[in-house]
């Protein structure tokens, strides 16, 4: 049974697209513990970080990097944290967090964000990458 990251990568559930190759995506979440958060997914479904092969595995981060300096533009943030995932989804991802400077980073599911939102904060990090 494909996982909900598989269904988005392979456009059966709308989602809003930041990035996206060959091998990941990355999308904006639709229920934010923090407005703004992004969700970098490799293509490949894999569980559990650790099991993923190492060329999957440092191309995920390496993305990671490239979005995080454009989201702590995008939201003129103070930080951008990330957590390694795949415990309610079995599928890794890295959540992104722009932490801005009153904000404190409380890990979990938040309120579900409008796509007109979603897609004004998308194209506000893409002009920075």
């Amino acid at each position: 049974m494909k996982t909900i990251f598989e269904k988005i990568i392979d456009r059966e559930i709308p989602s809003v697209f930041v990035y996206e190759d060959e091998k990941v995506v990355a999308i904006m979440d639709k229920f934010p513990a923090i407005s703004g958060q992004v969700l970098v997914i490799p293509k490949k479904a894999v569980d559990y970080v650790f099991d993923l092969d190492e060329e999957t595995y440092d191309y995920l981060f390496k993305i990671a990097k490239k979005i995080g300096p454009a989201m702590h533009k995008a939201f003129e943030a103070k930080r951008v944290c990330m957590l390694v995932e795949g415990f309610h989804v079995p599928h890794v991802h890295i959540k992104m967090y722009p932490v801005r400077k009153d904000e404190s980073l409380e890990i979990h599911m938040g309120d579900e964000v409008s796509d007109e939102i979603l897609l004004d904060q998308a194209e506000k990090i893409k002009s920075f990458l």
